[in-house]
């Protein structure tokens, strides 16, 4: 494989991995380590990490090494307030344009959402989650809306990926507020659906500040 083959290839993965927190804040990325988890060269990884520090994903450490960059209230307020502005508009836009298939594809996330936190395999549920977004704002059917959204490299507001009844909490909200969601575009009322997105996001942000409280 090319070396710029795999320093895609190893970019696409880490950013993943750090936007549904499998990776989480201030963890060290260890160059080698991930090279080799990855199957890719050491320049490639090199390559891969340092476009993410460039991105503003990583941060280097005060010795040295890339660490997972860490998120501030004021990171958390900003996230919320960009998540706001696109996703609402997507909606909005989507008014006439998002299909029945559409819909339902987003529904399906809801489905896979649900089976992977009940199998407890939360990797693939933060998945699911972070592909039900995606979907609202393709919904939209703004190529360029699209690709500003994932320019921004927004992460998801899940506490931690864990077992615990607390985190478990906020799968089942999580779920409940989607499907919502789902239920709200099903009957065409898309400012019904605006609003619970902006109480899905809202909560999502205050259980993270709640937290780290």
């Amino acid at each position: 494989m090319a070396k710029s083959n795999q320093s895609d290839q190893a970019y696409e993965e880490l950013r993943r991995r750090i936007l549904i927190l499998e990776i989480r804040p201030e963890e060290r990325l260890k160059e080698e380590e991930w090279a080799d988890k990855l199957g890719v060269g050491r320049m490639a990884m090199r390559e891969a990490l340092t476009r993410l520090h460039g991105e503003g994903l990583l941060a280097r450490g005060a010795k040295g090494g890339f660490f997972v960059a860490a998120m501030k209230p004021s990171d958390i307020r900003e996230i919320r307030e960009i998540r706001e502005v696109l996703e609402v508009a997507a909606l909005r836009l989507s008014e006439s344009r998002i299909t029945t298939e559409q819909i339902r594809e987003i529904e399906v996330t809801c489905d896979d959402f649900a089976n992977m936190v009940r199998k407890g395999y939360h990797t693939g549920a933060c998945e699911a989650d972070r592909r039900f977004h995606h979907l609202i704002v393709a919904a939209a059917g703004n190529s360029k809306l699209l690709r500003a959204y994932e320019h921004c490299h927004i992460p998801l507001f899940h506490v931690r990926l864990g077992q615990s009844r607390e985190y478990m909490n906020d799968y089942e909200d999580t779920e409940r507020e989607h499907r919502a969601i789902v239920a709200a575009l099903k009957e065409r009322k898309i400012e019904k659906a605006v609003a619970l997105l902006h109480a899905h996001i809202s909560r999502g942000e205050s259980a993270v500040l709640n937290h780290g409280s």
